[in-house]
């Protein structure tokens, strides 16, 4: 019998995915604008994925069949919708430990002896996109892992120079860091800062050592407030990771670690869901587990979200809360903006114009394409036109707002034209409510924030989804609902890019 993953969504190693066959599974039923809402209440009688899943994209990983491109130039073949800037992603592998919790490419404790090659080789990667990025302004920079600040200062150093020596780094870029605690002593910040890091977000997870102890994170509560407290004073654009979802955790968890986090002048709050990717027990049938606690997690964030609200904070991505002028989320705001996004690093995912795509999660092959002259891509996304315009608006539904005015400008499309049937029976149902001409999903969304963007994506797209195995599309949650409710378009997507 065969298994799959059933995270449609997510880019874990854990995913079986199945190939689409072209010439095979029904038709999908037309639009129905008098039936629209019916139909789509009860298709949604579905439990998400997981809750929240935040690694969602649009389109999702199972298209991800195309092979890495010949040269930089034929990855950029595509004009970018945002043709003066782009940012930069950096991925450093090396931790001092592994987090059961943690499913991204790592390198723990004395791997970090390879750090030395490692960084050589990230600088090999950028010369390569120097030229073609030559001319063009770079907004934000953001240092991801794995745990940067792990690394030595001479090699942190080392990258800071080549970044600026490779890219136009604006006078005014968001240039952030992740770090943890036992990584982050002052005189660390401090070069940090001399290096043009103006951002910080620092995973703690719980203030709960007994919690974090489960989870193979072992450190003092106490020293990690000090770092954090020498932060905000040197930094000040601060943001903080918190979790929730630990077994055996009491039901004001998550509520007491904001709270904390608040009166230490956090100025901004970031919020996952555990998912146990690394102890998962079907793990060798290529499934994730079950969220049992799924209905208790979307109480505690609703719960979460209020408190925070109330305190001043306000909400910039679903999962992250800041206290306006006082921290920065750019980086991750403009990930939705379809602007180009460079990545550097094993596994590191970037964004070409109509081009998603990822670096070799392995540094044996990350180091021989470099070597072989070769962008060490293992996979890309081969986007139309419509498709890059649905991936902005399906991923801005699902982490923000759509602007409909902006996208118009942008794109020359007015949604209320080409989903409009769409969006009057997500209103009509709860689940979408227009804010002057922004659309943004509800609470009473929750349930299926992982779906309801996705039925936005091009009915050409939705009825390629039939030819997935009819096991896959019987489990999946999201194509299993966009197949039931069948055709959401009222009208073609005629896109015409504005200057």
């Amino acid at each position: 019998m065969k298994s799959y993953s059933e995270s449609f969504n997510k880019r874990s190693r854990l995913n079986r995915i199945p190939e689409i066959n072209e010439h095979a599974g029904g038709i999908l039923a037309p639009l129905d604008p008098d039936g629209l809402t019916d139909r789509l209440a009860a298709s949604l009688m579905i439990q998400n994925d997981f809750y929240p899943c935040f690694d969602w994209t649009f389109p999702p990983p199972l298209l991800n069949k195309s092979e890495a491109p010949a040269s930089v130039e034929a990855l950029f073949q595509h004009p970018s919708v945002i043709p003066e800037n782009f940012s930069l992603y950096l991925h450093s592998p090396f931790c001092k430990s592994l987090c059961n919790f943690c499913y991204y490419t790592i390198i723990p404790g004395r791997g970090v002896e390879k750090a030395e090659r490692y960084v050589d080789y990230l600088l090999r990667e950028m010369e390569m996109y120097a030229d073609i990025m030559a001319g063009k302004k770079c907004e934000s920079v953001y240092f991801g892992g794995g745990t940067p600040t792990f690394l030595d200062d001479h090699l942190l150093t080392k990258l800071f120079e080549g970044i600026h020596r490779y890219f136009n780094i604006d006078v005014d870029a968001e240039i952030s860091i992740e770090s943890s605690p036992g990584t982050l002593p002052r005189e660390k910040i401090e070069l940090l800062i001399s290096l043009g890091v103006n951002r910080l977000s620092y995973g703690i997870q719980t203030l709960d050592e007994e919690l974090l102890a489960g989870m193979n994170r072992h450190y003092s509560v106490t020293e990690a407030m000090q770092e954090l407290d020498i932060a905000l004073k040197l930094v000040g654009n601060v943001n903080v990771d918190t979790m929730y979802g630990f077994e055996n955790e009491s039901d004001t968890a998550l509520l007491d670690t904001l709270t904390k986090f608040h009166e230490a002048g956090i100025p901004s709050l970031s919020i996952y869901a555990l998912d146990r990717q690394r102890d998962n027990k079907d793990k060798a049938l290529g499934l994730p587990p079950k969220d049992e606690a799924y209905e208790d997690k979307i109480r505690i964030f609703s719960e979460a979200d209020g408190f925070l609200f109330r305190q001043g904070y306000r909400q910039v991505l679903q999962n992250v809360y800041a206290i306006p002028e006082k921290s920065t989320y750019r980086h991750q705001v403009r990930r939705w903006d379809n602007l180009t996004l460079i990545a550097l690093g094993v596994a590191a995912q970037g964004y070409a114009p109509r081009t998603p795509y990822q670096n070799f999660p392995a540094l044996k092959s990350y180091y021989r394409a470099i070597d072989e002259g070769r962008l060490p891509i293992v996979t890309v996304d081969h986007l139309s036109a419509e498709m890059e315009l649905i991936r902005e608006v399906s991923s801005q539904l699902r982490f923000t707002r759509i602007d409909l005015d902006a996208i118009k400008r942008k794109y020359g499309v007015d949604l209320d034209i080409v989903f409009g049937d769409l969006i009057a029976s997500l209103i009509e149902l709860g689940y979408l409510k227009r804010e002057l001409n922004t659309l943004r999903m509800t609470g009473d969304a929750a349930y299926y924030n992982n779906i309801i963007p996705m039925l936005f994506a091009p009915d050409e797209f939705t009825q390629r989804l039939m030819g997935l195995p009819e096991e896959y599309l019987e489990t999946f949650p999201v194509p299993s609902v966009m197949v039931q409710v069948g055709c959401t378009q009222s009208a073609p997507i005629e896109i015409s890019l504005s200057e």
